[in-house]
């Protein structure tokens, strides 16, 4: 069985591949596998190579009447993860929106991460049959947490879902230690009362140190659905605040390992973090290697099934 996954080597799609399951690789593109040409239906003109296709994200690029036309094209299943409900990277959603319908109405087989997201597939899209299957673990090994007395929120180069301003930022700090993590070409003034540490982009090592210092983790989202951030926190045993946008709490393991602030509101945001703190730090409440096989045999059941189809 092959499958065309778009993206093919994301680590959350790399992660979530069967055993026995062939999958093309991406193409390169300058160094990056965006935009894909197999979100155009003409590629699909002389394609007969491939068992179904998966498409997971990377398709904002495309207009909706495109998308249409890509649904139309298809000779083989689509398999369609809704990761983005709302696109983190766009600020008018409707057409995002408009290509999500698009896609779910042409669609085999329909997975989503969160039973809040599967909820809101079938409230605005009409979608009946919803396989929701969690994210996987972003750390890998066993984790024994060592968290500090201090928040953390990591803001990187500043993202079009990030907060920008400063005073969000302080009135995390007017509530707890916080330290502010950011790049060094982010336009994010001195944070009164928070520690500022600007570096490089870090390795994966150096994240997990960095992440797994803090004794609970802010999200500053300001749109969007999922986060594979809270998965790598909660992998390292770090409580996350998290907005009211999105499905972030429904991505939790255990309650106690989540509080929720409205979205923007900084004070919110650090008393939440100072709930987290105090019962920091809290193990991940599950089997994240058992949850891994699962992830994947549920995956190649989709697969067997709509390619059997």
């Amino acid at each position: 069985m092959k499958i065309l996954s778009i993206p093919a080597q994301h680590p959350y799609t790399q992660a979530i591949r069967p055993a026995g399951v062939e999958f093309l690789p991406d193409p390169d593109i300058d160094g990056n596998w965006w935009p894909h040409p197999a979100l155009e239906a003409q590629w699909w003109r002389h394609r007969r190579d491939v068992d179904a296709v998966h498409i997971h994200f990377g398709f904002e690029h495309r207009t909706p009447a495109q998308i249409a036309q890509l649904c139309a094209a298809l000779p083989v299943p689509l398999v369609l993860t809704v990761h983005d409900l709302d696109n983190p990277h766009l600020t008018d959603q409707g057409p995002h929106h408009e290509r999500l319908q698009l896609l779910i109405d042409a669609s085999s087989a329909l997975i989503t991460l969160t039973d809040q997201a599967a909820d809101v597939l079938a409230r605005d899209y009409g979608a009946t049959d919803v396989q929701v299957i969690p994210h996987p673990r972003i750390v890998g090994g066993p984790v024994e947490p060592a968290p500090g007395p201090r928040a953390a929120v990591f803001v990187k180069s500043l993202r079009s879902n990030v907060v920008a301003d400063e005073q969000f930022y302080a009135d995390i700090a007017g509530e707890v230690p916080l330290d502010v993590y950011m790049h060094g070409g982010a336009k994010l003034a001195q944070v009164s009362n928070a520690r500022m540490i600007v570096h490089e982009p870090m390795s994966d090592a150096e994240l997990y140190a960095a992440v797994g210092r803090a004794g609970a983790c802010v999200l500053p989202y300001t749109k969007g659905t999922h986060s594979g951030w809270l998965e790598m926190c909660r992998d390292l045993g770090v409580p996350v605040a998290v907005p009211d946008c999105g499905c972030y709490a429904g991505q939790a393991d255990t309650a106690a390992a989540v509080e929720v602030y409205p979205t923007g509101n900084g004070r919110a945001a650090g008393q939440a973090a100072a709930r987290l703190l105090a019962r920091s730090p809290i193990p991940y409440a599950g089997d994240r290697d058992q949850q891994l096989q699962q992830v994947r045999r549920a995956h190649e059941e989709i697969y067997t099934k709509v390619v059997g189809a």
